[in-house]
C-alpha cells in the first residue's frame, strides 16, 4: 500500500525544488521521489560498505566463490 508523506518546505526550498523539477522536466513530486530514492541508495551503500568492512571473512568467501564461477564460465 502506498503511503503519503507531506513535506513542509520553506518558500525558498519550495522555489528551489520547483526550479530543479522544471529544469529536469518533471513534476515536483517525481523530482522529490527521485532525490529520496538516490539518498536511500546512498545510505544503503554506506551500510553495505560498513558490513563488508566488519566481515572480511565473508568478503573473502564471496571473492573465492565468484572466481570459481568465472573460471567455470571460461571453460565453457
Amino acid at each position: 500500500m502506498a503511503r503519503t508523506i507531506t513535506l513542509r518546505l520553506s518558500d525558498e526550498a519550495y522555489e528551489s525544488v520547483k526550479r530543479h523539477a522544471e529544469a529536469d522536466r518533471q513534476s515536483m513530486n517525481t523530482w522529490i521521489e527521485s532525490v529520496l530514492d538516490i539518498e536511500d541508495m546512498r545510505r544503503r551503500c554506506v551500510a553495505h560498505e560498513r558490513w563488508l568492512s566488519a566481515h572480511p571473512d565473508a568478503v573473502a568467501f564471496a571473492d573465492s566463490w565468484a572466481d570459481r564461477n568465472l573460471d567455470e564460465l571460461a571453460q565453457r
